[in-house]
């Protein structure tokens, strides 16, 4: 095996790393201008610079402005929240809540919509933190109007995380709240965590205290309804060997039917109600079910909508009761449609399995083993690659680094988990926890990788020549100044333009040597930027160039996945040789096995150093464009030509190039002078200019060096959280899985038992069948006998007969 793809990728990343700076745009035209015209050009050209500098000084007072009120973040955050941007909406309440701390309204504001926002994005334990700072500062005023709602969050924490003895402590604090500020969300919000606790009684005087116009009166209604049906179930009583359950009373769940239908009753005026009411309808058609009313259960899942959430659902149990009523055509119908509408639902495999039941119970054999064979097609190799990774290694430790998602990632396609299976480990016992805190932690990390991207990125502008990119409104105004420091150079130009057309042949002497110099930077200061478009031509020419150096490492990139992917693929021919009648010698696969060993660790390598050219890329990108090297020489040769014009005019006043050219020199000599008055301004302003930018670098700096020591201090965090939650969530995600391969072998053991009833279906129909043949044959031969006997006996001689 050879490595020649591998062989070029490292001189062609190596020479990423020549990258120079960005080249300069393409000369313009040389000007050519009459000794009048020029004159009149420059002139009109310095006084316009004047009214420039109004604009500078305007860049200069709004970076000095007042940032944004604590107001005005908060109103931010809310729109931000609205379009469910979570993410920046919690940057923006965090900065109001650390800058903002002793404001009486703002800081409690921003705390409960930060809680909000941690509880919308499903960060429970963030959004319990910040509520639980809110209901510890109940004692002061500003904070009392938000102590209902953070209770009633902390409920719904504990609920969702399933932390059920942190209740007591959330119930205690309740009841220091004023009754007049404690209203029928509290009351929601007592009555659903006692109902978890088990305390009906109490959860019933809670949730009847709801008030009928509050947002909360269809959930509370509803979990009354949960607990009628507790209350009506008697516990289960052990059965003995062969006894069938006791059948359930038609009367037994009369009353939470009656409240069920009440909640149904109650207006669909927001989409969490019109859950509720087909909650509700659900419930109902379960408890006619359990009291075998099937008929009344049909009319009750009927009223569940297709657009509903619980449309799914309700077509298994609907199915389940056309089954138990007999109608096996609609039965069908309701699973086809449920393989159609939720394909990934938890019950499309129990229903594709009773689809096949009720096609061999219809006697349609053929489709019958087309759906078993389909069921065991589809779940046997997720079952295999199920059982494989969970047999790959019993250490909890091992298989956590397994389930990370960065582990995952790098998995081949032969090996990755099924993502039905992941799915269904995910939604089983403790399921949602122990991923969520996989999750969770590739997440942090990945956090934890963008800020220190970022920390690179500010690093790098800070430390270089062109720092004002950092701040946008002084950057405005230093390209404001630059600009009418170009439009003097470019009046400059002009005047020389006018000497040349006066006198246009070389002097001798010093006033030549000044010519000349002055002429040969004349092409130069040509290409200096003066309006906008000029500004952004520069920008784009200097990101074009880092764009297809960033091209050019992405082929790289795809090169080195191509390689992956064959070495992936060589090791799946090793893998799967014997089984195909490809045997070789342990010699060969030895070698080929350290081949590929050794290729690969060579590309690990080469990904590392892609990784370092692409962050010399990023940085690349933010040290190039405004005030970048080209600037700097934009700069040298203006001084330059300035230099130079200004002692040809001087010389040539003083009549060393003859009497025209001293007139026009002595004419153009003040409007030099005004030139030079106006780049004195300018200065002045680009000067005022660069000291905000130090100021407001060195604030920066400081405050990049303390987001730095603590994202080092969440890292090491981090890595203890890490090791801490190893052992217990490679354990829960290990049962899990283990939850999911049973699930799955029994799904494909019913599918095989389908197969074989459809088997001794067929044969039990082609023996009934040969035994109707036979008797059939047997009756037909009996009565072709005895017609024989008939025409024989018709036909006899009368002698035989004597």
């Amino acid at each position: 095996m050879t490595w020649d793809s591998g062989s070029r990728v490292i001189p062609a990343l190596l020479g990423l790393l020549t990258l120079g700076a960005a080249t300069t745009a393409a000369p313009s035209a040389a000007w050519a201008l009459d000794s009048e015209r020029a004159y009149t050009s420059a002139s009109q050209q310095i006084s316009s610079v004047s009214a420039g500098l109004g604009a500078i000084q305007a860049a200069i007072q709004k970076s000095r402005g007042e940032e944004r009120t604590a107001a005005q973040r908060i109103a931010d955050a809310v729109l931000l929240m609205g379009s469910r941007d979570y993410e920046r909406a919690a940057n923006v309440l965090n900065q109001v809540v650390e800058k903002y701390p002793d404001h009486p309204t703002a800081f409690p504001d921003a705390l409960t919509l930060l809680g909000e926002t941690y509880f919308r994005s499903k960060q429970y334990l963030s959004a319990r933190r910040v509520f639980q700072r809110i209901v510890a500062s109940g004692a002061e005023p500003r904070f009392a109007a938000y102590q209902a709602k953070a209770l009633g969050r902390l409920v719904d924490i504990c609920l969702r995380i399933k932390d059920y003895d942190a209740l007591d402590a959330v119930f205690a604090s309740m009841n220091s709240v004023p009754s007049a500020a404690a209203g029928s969300a509290l009351s929601y919000a007592r009555g659903k965590g006692l109902y978890v606790k088990k305390d009906f009684a109490g959860a019933k005087a809670a949730l009847g205290a709801v008030d009928p116009q509050s947002e909360y009166f269809h959930q509370a209604r509803y979990l009354l309804g949960l607990i009628a049906v507790k209350e009506a179930t008697p516990p289960p009583e052990p059965l003995k060997d062969g006894e069938a359950p006791a059948a359930v009373p038609k009367t037994r769940y009369v009353a939470a039917i009656d409240l069920f239908q009440r909640v149904t009753q109650l207006p669909a005026d927001t989409p969490e109600h019109r859950r509720v009411i087909d909650l509700a309808w659900l419930a109902i058609g379960r408890l006619f079910y359990e009291a075998d009313q099937w008929a009344q259960a049909v009319q009750a899942y009927g009223h569940i909508d297709r657009v509903s959430p619980e449309f799914g659902t309700m077509l298994y149990e609907l199915a389940w009761v056309y089954v138990r009523l007999g109608d096996v055509d609609r039965a069908q119908r309701s699973l086809e449609i449920l393989a159609i509408a939720e394909p990934d639902s938890q019950n499309i495999a129990d229903g594709t399995l009773l689809r096949g039941d009720l096609m061999l119970r219809a006697g349609r054999f053929e489709k019958a083993l087309k759906v078993y064979e389909g069921v065991r097609a589809t779940y046997d190799p997720m079952r295999a690659r199920v059982d494989a990774f969970l047999g790959s290694t019993s250490d909890p430790a091992v298989y956590y680094d397994k389930l990370s998602q960065e582990q995952l990632e790098a998995l081949d396609t032969d090996s990755a988990l099924p993502p039905l299976a992941v799915q269904w480990a995910r939604e089983a016992e403790d399921g949602p926890a122990a991923f969520a805190v996989i999750d969770d932690i590739h997440q942090c990390r990945e956090l934890i990788k963008q800020s220190n991207d970022l920390i690179e990125k500010l690093n790098a502008v800070l430390s270089s020549p062109n720092r004002v990119r950092a701040f946008p409104e002084l950057k405005a105004g230093e390209e404001r100044a630059l600009s009418l420091l170009n439009r003097v150079a470019l009046a400059r130009l002009a005047l020389g333009q006018g000497m040349d057309d006066v006198e246009d042949d070389p002097l001798s002497g010093e006033i030549g040597s000044a010519r000349a110099r002055r002429r040969a930077l004349e092409q130069r200061l040509a290409r200096v930027p003066v309006t906008d478009a000029d500004f952004q031509e520069r920008e784009t020419q200097a990101l074009r160039q880092w764009n297809t150096q960033s091209q050019r490492l992405q082929q790289l990139t795809l090169q080195m996945d191509t390689l992956q992917a064959t070495i992936n693929g060589l090791r799946r021919v090793l893998r799967e040789g014997p089984q195909a009648g490809v045997v070789r010698d342990p010699a060969s696969v030895a070698r080929f096995e350290h081949e590929l060993a050794q290729n690969e660790r060579d590309l690990a390598l080469y990904r590392q150093q892609s990784d370092v050219l692409r962050r010399q890329i990023s940085a690349g990108r933010v040290q190039v464009g405004f005030g970048d090297q080209r600037f700097v020489e934009d700069a040298q040769v203006r001084k330059a030509h300035r230099d130079a014009l200004t002692r040809e005019v001087e010389l040539a006043a003083a009549g060393a190039g003859g009497a025209d050219l001293a007139a026009y020199a002595q004419r153009v000599l003040p409007v030099l002078r005004a030139g030079d008055a106006a780049d004195a301004r300018v200065e002045a302003a680009l000067r005022e200019i660069e000291g905000e930018v130090a100021q407001k670098s060195a604030g920066l700096r400081q405050i990049v060096g303390r987001e730095t020591a603590s994202v080092v201090h969440y890292s090491v965090q981090l890595e203890a959280l890490d090791r801490e939650a190893r052992l217990v969530v490679g354990e829960v995600a290990m049962r899990n899985f283990g939850l999911v391969r049973d699930r799955l072998k029994n799904i494909i053991l019913r599918a095989d038992v389908g197969i074989t009833e459809e088997a001794w279906e067929v044969r039990e129909e082609q023996m009934t069948r040969v035994r109707s043949l036979q008797v059939e044959r047997a009756r037909e031969d009996r009565v072709l006998k005895e017609e024989l006997n008939e025409v024989l006996d018709d036909s006899g001689d009368p002698e035989d007969e004597k």
